[in-house]
């Protein structure tokens, strides 16, 4: 499936590889426009790929060397945020987020499926955006922002 959003003049492609179309498909791209907003990142063009850990995998070990399933991979279109442009469209990369290691990661942290999918889509974002962190211990601006985001748009229902 392929269906587009769009925010201002941002549009968030989401998709989905090895696994069945989830119901709450477009919401998932509604939260995410509504992070850009917070952000304030205007005219960005980005997708999303829900797939499973066997997809993932693949990635992670073709991309990055490891050959293991991770939640969510980024693959931002810029190496420096200093090139995202100040006006007109930014192609900003490709998030794809698997499924299956999400639930996992839920139920390890105690917290509910779609606080996680709400926080891997956040995190994906901020990687776009050229945002990066060592660690992952929560004292990573990165992650204080991304948390911090995550807290302002808990009212938003994506499942």
């Amino acid at each position: 499936m392929k269906e587009s959003m769009m925010a201002e003049s941002s549009s968030v492609e989401v998709l989905v590889h090895n696994i069945d179309e989830p119901d709450w498909l477009l919401r998932a791209g509604d939260f995410a426009r509504r992070v850009l907003e917070r952000l304030e990142y205007h005219s960005w063009d980005f997708s999303i790929l829900f797939c499973d850990d066997a997809h993932i995998r693949e990635l992670n070990s073709t991309y990055r060397n490891k050959d293991s399933a991770t939640d969510v991979l980024s693959f931002p279109q810029i190496d420096d945020p200093s090139e995202i442009p100040e006006s007109g469209t930014f192609f900003a990369g490709d998030i794809v987020i698997s499924l299956d290691t999400l639930a996992e990661n839920a139920a390890y942290f105690s917290v509910s499926e779609e606080e996680e999918l709400k926080r891997l889509i956040i995190h994906g974002i901020l990687h776009l955006g050229g945002w990066d962190h060592s660690d992952n211990s929560p004292e990573q601006e990165m992650l204080r922002l991304q948390e911090r985001i995550l807290a302002e748009l808990s009212k938003e229902k994506i499942y």
